[in-house]
């Protein structure tokens, strides 16, 4: 049976990696019952953003969520076709302002935090070194809201040597559906981006919270998360607008009806 996943980068200390696998049966698109199969165990587990300083860290983390991922496939039954991963695929090129995809993002008015470039990032990973060098707090770390991108590119790098893998923005996908008003991290929030993608996804029955209860690991606003980019992973692309210039440089949203 073919398969779509869907992953929501996290790497907070503590946190399963959110993952969403989902197949289609006659009238919907359902995710699979991860939690339920004991065989299969869970995702990885996040160590926070010190951790994502570390290279070495980072290439086990991916190549866990690879092994995740096939036993998935193995205990499952299923073989995963494509994987959309929330999170850059790249860093932006050296001299640019902005991604091309991120520069879309902004004609639309939908926000995001600007991907750097791969010397930036070097720059970036040296001030917090040398922010806990000098006895700064962890929770404190200058760019904490760019390191998860590092994560990111590791899984990119190692998923996509088994399978294909594309870029997401559940964000901007919830926007496209006109369910990006309310705070996903509110319980409204995440019923009203269920009820828009069930419009197109036939699931779930019925758009409630209680219905991401079978789907992986995470806070209910990271299930949504996955789940949206498992169904923008299980679209083909006549289905799916581009926006961006390259393969390192795309975020696939649902093409609008």
């Amino acid at each position: 049976m073919i398969a779509f996943a869907g992953i929501d980068v996290a790497c907070a200390k503590g946190k399963r990696l959110p993952v969403c696998v989902v197949v289609r049966n006659q009238r919907s698109l359902v995710p699979l019952p991860l939690r339920d199969c004991h065989e299969l165990g869970p995702p990885p587990r996040g160590s926070g953003n010190v951790k994502a300083l570390e290279d070495g860290w980072r290439t086990r983390f991916a190549d866990e969520t690879h092994d995740y991922l096939r036993n998935v496939e193995r205990y499952l039954g299923v073989r995963i076709r494509r994987i959309a991963i929330d999170a850059p695929s790249h860093p932006k090129q050296d001299g640019v302002h902005r991604r091309l995809s991120e520069c879309a993002l902004d004609a639309r008015g939908i926000s995001c935090i600007p991907t750097a470039s791969a010397q930036e990032f070097g720059q970036i990973e040296a001030r917090a070194r040398s922010h806990l060098a000098t006895g700064g707090a962890a929770g404190w770390l200058p760019h904490a809201n760019q390191l998860w991108m590092l994560v990111g590119f590791s899984l990119f790098r190692r998923l996509q040597r088994s399978w294909e893998c594309i870029e997401v923005f559940p964000h901007a996908t919830a926007a496209v559906l006109r369910a990006a008003g309310v705070r996903k991290s509110d319980s409204v929030g995440c019923v009203e981006r269920l009820k828009a993608a069930r419009r197109h996804t036939g699931w779930p029955p019925r758009a409630e919270a209680g219905a991401l209860r079978g789907i992986g690991y995470g806070a209910r606003h990271d299930k949504v998360d996955a789940y949206l980019s498992a169904w923008i992973a299980s679209l083909e692309e006549p289905e799916r607008e581009a926006l961006g210039g390259s393969p390192d440089d795309t975020i696939w949203l649902p093409r609008r009806r």
